[in-house]
């Protein structure tokens, strides 16, 4: 089959335009991933990307999307270097469930668990277990040395401090080698000396390591090359005060109208970032605390009265039991406390007659005073809300099943008069084995009922147990009632963040204004669950979150629990004053910086970076666009693909078909080789010019079984995002991986750059459009001269150019080395200025967008003339006609004198730098000085240690020369001159750095457009 080359022309023209939209903010291909689009995410992914490099802390609150954050840079990062690795480490499975889930739904591929990476796979995903592990052949699934910046180029390491102490130690250790870092925590400790003194240690290595050196020369007990767990609470306090002195020295110092650039270059938390709920309270949902306070019954005093009495005997018994475990069991459902008042009995541990004055009080005839309340609550939440969903915190089995028949018995159907419908629960309740069913830490297998009706809607209410409060997402409801409340703050904060979660659907809005999280606690006025109710409160867990690291978090929840067993003896008002005093110790802001409030990241910030986001077009011509419609935004980029995919169906390259998931109902469509005439021996050849690199062969399976499955709008990713969907084919369901076509997935990726890399660069062709096409509104036949051209700002670093200089001048440095030590000596240079390259290279195309236009002149009798929006839009779109079939292509010779002529004039009106961002360039300086000073203050952080070590070196040659041997001394000299010429090397290297830097300012200004396409059309109109 013949291609249409204006068919093929306008395909081009779209890659083109596709490859624009990337590279005009470092933000289109971290918006790659498939998931929502939040303003604290994206002002938190610019700034790691446009930092002098990638070494930061996300210490967002619970529930914000760190997960999507790291991702996010993972997708932009590895759009830049297409052969990145990156290794991320997580403390347990049940962590290593979560991540795995969330990459293979949103990240474009799947993780790989060892060394053995299949196509596609760029993340290898490593947990704590492993280390106990071994594989078939006996090796263990993961080892130490695994950490290795040598293999990968990114680590992320989530929860560090729950890691292996060796664990940790290796990461700490080898941290400063690896290109880029990130480490995720929702609890970051700043309370603790040493996991303070660690954290500096990997976001700001050469500083730490400088600090280590000046508290080590002070201590000779201390050895400055000891991992940080061996050193003392002491000496790790002695580095982070060093570090946060240099912070106040220089905010000291620093004139008024250059603190930002001093922030940026010396504050001691300038990589962590941290959101809170309450930063963008118009966007992300609060907390909403509704106590409810019910008078008890007097069963309810009499059994806790008594239970309390029995807890006093626990000491006698001949087995060992824990008390608070016990009492937190005796104030819940009344099956659950019959069941443990029976074990007890049974076991002959009956005291004073006390647990035979109990049974009877727990019979289902003397009432459930929490029951009663909860069923007028849940009653009462869907009169006026029949579609909530409510998920209720029963804590154990018995409770769970005792609450699911008594609501449904109580509440068969619910919503307004005249309008009801039955009620349908779930439940989902931890299993127990029958031979362990006397035993009190009995668990099993987690049992589930209708939780999918509950994640889909059916459901209206889910029961859980205690089991629930990690590993469980409910992003799809936002009502939490806790029916016995916990007495520990980090226990309500982990129930209430199975709902307060980025991407709850039924909360949270990437647009308008965000609904509340409510959580509703149900106590007994006077008991002790109230009193537990009121200091919980007093420590803000319910409304405002809870800092899970803090200090004082353990000492609120012991006091909690030593008070509970001895209600009577305790002060509770006291208790309150005292939680409310540490719980705001807690939650202050621990990053005592003078420089951290002249950081420019704040939330004003971030809400002017969406908005210009927002106000991004498309890069035209889109084809089919409308072009006074308000179509802007990532949304509006993701829509403007579906052209593509459109024309490419059109054009017989594929078959695209739409298609419902017969399961759950989800759109989506599917792309499919199409095959040509059969020719020798049967074979027919695929028509596509892009044929991918992955999935089946179409050489070999031509079944559309085999079809990609794929979305290209936000809108249809759900929450959480499906990993597959089912297609039926002949009757027959066929389950395909569902993918997100966008930057960072192989089908959009591999259509987008090759069509773009297919094709002259110059063309001259006759096309023939039906009389009824588009273009016939605009122009009259005759010819078109069609231009694209890109002014990069990154084009001016020159990036291989600047390599290869910089890695020269480096290695002219080493002098005293063996020459079989160079490229070793080399490594860890080249990998810097690679890496720093690419980082300058996104932070320009952050300061000055890279600007991609079609240029389109139509000849006239008068002359040349430019040619409006609305007709490139027509003269580019192969479909704009009522008719079916597309316009006729032929290629014709070297276009006429004129039109070269017309081109060379045009090329020579190109506009530079200088004068595309005329506008920009004042911001620019200044953001080009503060770069210039950060890059300044990391270059003498990385003089100082270098020359610390030549020192150290040269040390070591004199006390060899002293009291070693030849070979000792041998030894020590080699090892001397390694360190001198990596000071030199160190020396020339940030000099480098600098230089490049420095000269892109008026590289920018010389910049010039890169032309990436000519085509020269002859129009003709016809009524065939």
């Amino acid at each position: 089959m013949s291609r249409n080359l204006y068919v093929d022309l306008c395909l081009r023209v779209q890659a083109l335009r596709r490859q624009a939209e990337e590279a005009r903010t470092p933000l289109a291909p971290a918006l790659g991933v498939a998931g929502s689009i939040y303003t604290h995410q994206i002002a938190n992914v610019l700034r790691v990307l446009t930092d002098v490099r990638v070494r930061h802390l996300l210490a967002d609150e619970v529930g914000l999307g760190k997960t999507v954050q790291a991702l996010m840079i993972l997708n932009a990062l590895r759009r830049q270097r297409r052969n990145l690795r990156a290794l991320i480490v997580v403390p347990d499975d049940t962590l290593m469930v979560q991540w795995r889930n969330e990459i293979m739904a949103r990240a474009h591929t799947a993780p790989y668990e060892t060394d053995a990476a299949e196509d596609g796979q760029y993340i290898r995903l490593a947990w704590g277990d492993q280390l106990r592990q071994k594989d078939a052949a006996g090796a263990h699934k993961l080892s130490l040395t695994d950490i290795d910046p040598a293999r990968y180029q990114v680590l992320v390491v989530d929860e560090l401090h729950r890691l292996r102490e060796d664990l940790q130690d290796r990461i700490v250790r080898v941290s400063s080698e690896f290109e880029h870092l990130l480490v995720l925590t929702a609890t970051p400790s700043f309370q603790r000396p040493e996991r303070h003194a660690q954290l500096f240690a990997l976001l700001e290595p050469e500083r730490a390591a400088r600090a280590r050196w000046g508290v080590a020369d002070a201590a000779s007990e201390l050895a400055v090359n000891d991992d940080l767990s061996k050193w003392p609470e002491w000496a790790a306090q002695r580095v982070v005060d060093a570090l946060l002195e240099r912070d106040h020295a220089a905010a000291a110092t620093s004139k008024q109208d250059s603190l930002k650039e001093t922030a940026m270059a010396l504050c001691a938390y300038r990589r962590v970032i941290r959101t809170r709920r309450v930063d963008y309270s118009g966007v992300l949902p609060q907390r909403q605390h509704h106590p409810i306070v019910v008078e008890p019954l007097g069963a309810e005093v009499d059994r806790q009265t008594l239970m309390w009495r029995y807890f006093t005997h626990l000491d006698s018994l001949s087995a060992r039991f824990d008390r608070v475990l016990l009492a937190k069991r005796a104030i819940l459902s009344p099956p659950s406390i019959e069941q443990r008042v029976d074990f007890f009995r049974r076991r002959g541990h009956e005291r004073d007659g006390l647990l035979e004055r109990v049974k009877p009080l727990v019979h289902k005839s003397n009432g459930d005073s929490r029951a009663d309340a909860l069923v007028d609550l849940l009653a009462k939440i869907w009169t006026y809300a029949p579609e909530e969903r409510v998920l209720v915190a029963a804590q154990d089995n018995l409770t769970v099943d005792y609450l699911f028949g008594l609501v449904q018995t109580r509440l068969p159907e619910i919503g307004p008069i005249g309008a009801r419908v039955p009620l349908i629960a779930a439940r989902v309740r931890q299993g127990m084995d029958t031979d362990a069913a006397d035993d009190l830490a009995a668990v099993g297998n987690e049992t589930i009922d209708n939780l999918g009706d509950f994640q889909r809607g059916d459901a209206r209410v889910l029961f859980a147990t205690e089991r629930v409060q990690v590993g469980l997402n409910l992003q799809c409801a936002r009502v939490l009632v806790l029916y016995s409340v916990p007495w520990r703050p980090e226990e309500v904060e982990q129930w209430i963040g199975r709902l307060d979660r980025i991407g709850n659907v039924a909360a949270f809005s990437s647009e308008g204004a965000a609904r509340t999280i409510d959580v509703y606690t149900i106590a007994q006025r006077g008991l002790v669950d109230e009193k537990v109710v009121a200091v919980l409160g007093r420590c803000r867990v319910f409304d405002r979150g809870v800092n899970l690291d803090g200090t004082h978090l353990a000492e609120v929840a012991q006091a909690i629990e030593d008070a509970a067993l001895r209600p009577e003896a305790v002060s509770w008002r006291g208790l309150e004053e005292r939680t409310a005093v540490m719980a705001a110790e807690d939650a202050r802001q621990e990053l005592t910086s003078a420089l951290r409030p002249h950081l420019p990241w704040h939330v004003g910030w971030a809400a002017s970076l969406r908005e210009r986001l927002d106000a991004m077009r498309p890069v035209a011509p889109v084809i089919g666009e409308v072009l006074n419609d308000p179509f802007a935004g990532p949304k509006a980029w993701d829509r403007a693909m579906e052209s593509m995919l459109r024309l490419l169906d059109r054009t017989g390259e594929y078959y695209l078909r739409s298609n419902t998931d017969p399961d759950t109902g989800t759109r989506f469509r599917t792309l499919w080789y199409r095959f040509g005439d059969v020719r020798e021996f049967g074979h027919r050849p695929v028509t596509a010019k892009v044929v991918f690199t992955f999935g089946a062969d179409p050489s070999h399976e031509r079944s559309p079984r085999h079809a990609h499955a794929f979305i290209t709008r936000r809108a249809d990713i759900g929450s959480p995002p499906l990993l597959d969907v089912t297609m039926m084919l002949d009757g027959i369901p066929i389950t395909r991986k569902l993918r997100f076509a966008n930057f960072g997935d192989q089908l959009h990726d591999e259509l987008v750059d090759g069509w773009a890399n297919q094709g002259l660069m110059h063309q001259a062709l006759d096309v023939t459009y039906f009389d009824d096409h588009e273009l016939w509104k605009h122009a009259q036949p005759g010819w078109f001269l069609l231009r694209i051209r890109t002014l990069d700002p990154a084009e001016a670093l020159t990036h291989q150019r600047t390599l290869e200089a910089t890695e020269r001048a480096v290695a002219a440095a080493v002098t005293r080395s063996p020459t079989e030590k160079l490229v070793e000596l080399m490594a860890p240079f080249s990998r810097a200025a690679h890496c720093a390259l690419e980082a300058d290279a996104r932070w320009l195309r952050a300061s000055l967008p890279a600007r991609t236009d079609l240029c389109v002149r139509r000849r006239t009798p008068a002359g040349w003339q430019d040619v409006p929006q609305q007709c490139i839009a027509a003269l580019m779109n192969p479909m704009a006609h009522e008719r079916e079939g597309l316009p006729r292509a032929a290629t014709l010779p070297e276009p006429d004198s004129a039109i070269k002529v017309e081109l060379g004039q045009l090329r020579a009106g190109d506009q530079g730098g200088d004068v595309v961002w005329s506008t920009e360039r004042s911001a620019f300086a200044s953001e080009l000085r503060a770069r210039l000073c950060i890059i300044a203050e990391e270059a003498a952080d990385a003089r100082e240690l270098a020359n610390r070590e030549l020192m150290r070196a040269e040390a070591a040659v004199s006390d060899a020369q002293e009291r070693g041997s030849r070979a000792q001394i041998t030894r020590a000299e080699n090892v001397r001159d390694i360190a001198a010429d990596i000071a030199a090397m160190t020396e020339v290297y940030w000099g480098q750095r600098e230089a490049w830097l420095r000269d892109c300012a008026a590289a920018i200004v010389d910049l010039r457009p890169r032309e990436r396409l000519v085509a020269a059309i002859r129009a003709r109109r016809t009524s065939n």
